[in-house]
C-alpha cells in the first residue's frame, strides 16, 4: 500500500508545477502583465537539485486531483451518471456531443491530463541531469515515471487521438505505448533500487508497491491495445492484496477530492443514477444510494450515489456513505489485475470461480446467471463495471468492448427525458471518445485542419 504523506507541502509542489507551465506560456506574456509571487519557486530553481522533491510531489499534486475530474466526466459520458448540472456544455458531454470549442471539457479534462503528463516528463528530465549515474536506481524517478505512465493510460483510455508537446497527432495505442515505455523504466528502476547493498527494508517495500504499480499500468495498457498475452503476462504477477492510492486532503479546495463536490456537496449536485443503466442497480453495495431522491442543481429531484467500492468512504452497505473531501481513490490494485487476467485469459476454472465471487456481492444483480464458458464475457463486464464504478475505468472499458468484443454498451437514440428530442452523439458522428481541444487543432501545426 503506498501513503503519500506529503500533502501539506502541496502547495509547494504546486508553485513548482505552476513554475514548469509558466516556462511553456512565458513567451506570450506582456510585461505589464507580470506579478510577483512570494509563494512560488522561480524557474532558474528548477535547476536546483535541492527542489528534487518538490518535482517528484509537483508531479503527483498534479495526477491526484485530475483522475477524479475525468473519472466524473468519463462517467457522464458514458452514463455512470446523468448529468444534472444547468450549463449547456455539461449537458452536451453527457449526450456525447462535445466538440473542439466545449469549454467545460477543455479545461476540465484535456487541458489537466496533458498538464499532468508534461509535469510527469519534465520532471523525469530534470531528475534525469540531477541524478546523472544514479538515475537508473533511484526510487523518485521510478515514482514519477508511474505518475506519467498513468497520465499516458489516461490520455490513451479517455481521447480519439493527441499530439504530444506540439508534435503530430498520436492515435490511442500509440499514447497507451507510451504510458508502457514509463512502466517498463519504472520496473528496471526498481530492480536495481532492490539490489542496491544498502537497500533498506522500508526501500525494497517502496519499490514493490511502484513494481506493481507498474505492472498494474502496462496490463491495463495492454489489454486496451488487444495484446491479451502480454497484459496476462504483468498482470498475472501483481499480489491479490495490494492497493495504491490516491489521497486527497480537507487542506484546501485544490486538495479535495473533486468527486465530493459534484457528488456530496449541498447547492452543487450535478450527477445521479436516474435514466442511466445503473438506476435498476438498487441491491449492490458497489454502486450504494439512499432510497429517496436529492434535489441537484438543475432543480430535479435524482437518485445520488454514494462512495462506491474504489473509494475510501465505502462503507459496504446498500445505502453507502457519503463521498468526502480527503480520503483516497485506488489508483491500481490486485482486483484490477485479476480482472485483467480474467479477460486476457478467457473462461477458465480459476476465472469462472473470480467472477462468481464477485457476483456473490449482489446474486440479484443483472448478470443473474451463474457464469459459464458461454456468458462469461457477458458477466465479467458486469461483475467490472460495478467494481470499479466512478473510479475512470468505464470509457476505455467500454471502446475496449467496441473494439474487442463487438459489443456496444454506449448509450443511443433519444436522449432520455428530453422535451426537445435531444439524440445521443447527434453531433459527433455517435462520438465513443473525447476529441482534440479548438486549441490544439488551431495552434499545432502537426494538426490537420480539415
Amino acid at each position: 500500500m503506498h501513503t503519500f504523506k506529503t500533502r501539506r507541502r502541496w502547495f509547494r509542489a504546486a508553485t513548482m508545477a505552476a513554475a514548469f507551465a509558466a516556462m511553456g506560456a512565458a513567451g506570450g506574456c506582456s510585461d505589464f502583465l507580470a506579478v510577483e509571487n512570494p509563494g512560488a519557486v522561480e524557474t532558474e530553481d528548477l535547476n536546483d537539485p535541492k527542489y528534487i522533491g518538490l518535482l517528484v510531489n509537483g508531479v503527483i499534486g498534479e495526477f491526484q486531483p485530475t483522475l477524479p475530474v475525468v473519472a466524473y466526466y468519463s462517467a457522464v459520458f458514458t452514463d455512470e451518471l446523468r448529468n444534472h448540472h444547468n450549463f449547456f456544455e455539461e449537458k452536451l458531454i453527457d449526450q456525447r456531443n462535445v466538440t473542439p470549442d466545449n469549454a467545460t471539457y477543455v479545461t476540465l479534462v484535456y487541458n489537466p491530463m496533458h498538464r499532468a503528463r508534461f509535469l510527469a516528463d519534465s520532471a523525469a528530465a530534470y531528475l534525469r541531469g540531477f541524478l546523472a549515474d544514479s538515475a537508473g536506481r533511484d526510487l523518485r524517478l521510478a515514482r514519477v515515471q508511474a505518475y506519467g505512465g498513468y497520465s499516458y493510460v489516461l490520455l490513451g483510455e479517455t481521447l480519439c487521438a493527441s499530439p504530444v508537446n506540439m508534435g503530430p497527432v498520436l492515435s490511442s495505442n500509440e499514447l497507451l505505448a507510451l504510458a508502457v515505455t514509463r512502466f517498463t523504466d519504472v520496473l528496471s528502476i526498481t530492480d536495481a533500487a532492490k539490489a542496491l547493498p544498502t537497500a533498506t527494508a522500508g526501500q525494497k517495500a517502496t519499490a514493490d508497491s511502484l513494481a506493481n504499480l507498474a505492472r498494474v499500468g502496462i496490463a491495463r495498457a495492454y489489454l486496451q491495445m488487444g495484446n491479451k498475452a502480454k497484459a496476462l503476462e504483468f498482470a498475472s504477477q501483481v499480489p491479490a492484496a495490494y492497493e495504491f492510492r490516491s489521497y486527497y486532503s480537507i487542506n484546501s479546495t485544490r486538495e479535495n477530492n473533486p468527486i465530493f463536490g459534484r457528488l456530496s456537496q449541498v447547492g452543487s449536485i450535478s450527477g445521479g443514477l436516474d435514466f442511466t443503466p445503473w438506476e435498476t442497480v438498487t441491491a449492490d453495495p458497489r454502486v450504494p444510494r439512499p432510497a429517496a431522491n436529492e434535489p441537484t442543481l438543475d432543480g430535479i429531484r435524482a437518485h445520488l450515489p454514494n462512495s462506491p467500492l474504489q473509494y475510501s468512504s465505502y462503507n459496504n452497505t446498500v445505502v453507502g456513505a457519503e463521498f468526502v473531501r480527503d480520503g483516497w481513490l485506488r489508483m491500481a490494485s490486485g482486483l484490477e489485475a485479476q480482472y485483467i487476467v480474467a479477460e486476457a485469459a478467457g473462461p477458465t476454472t480459476a476465472t469462472i470461480a473470480f467472477i462468481e465471487s464477485r457476483r456473490a456481492i449482489d446474486p440479484t444483480g443483472r448478470a443473474a446467471a451463474a457464469t459459464t464458458t458461454a456468458n462469461f464475457l457477458a458477466n465479467l463486464r458486469e461483475q467490472r463495471a460495478r467494481d470499479f464504478y466512478l473510479s475512470g475505468h468505464r470509457l476505455g472499458d467500454m471502446r475496449r468492448y467496441k473494439a474487442q468484443h463487438g459489443v456496444d454498451l454506449f448509450p443511443s437514440g433519444p436522449y432520455e427525458n428530453s422535451s426537445s428530442g435531444e439524440v445521443y452523439g447527434s453531433l459527433t458522428n455517435n462520438q465513443t471518445c473525447f476529441p482534440l481541444s479548438a486549441a490544439e487543432i488551431s495552434g499545432n501545426p502537426n494538426v490537420p485542419k480539415s
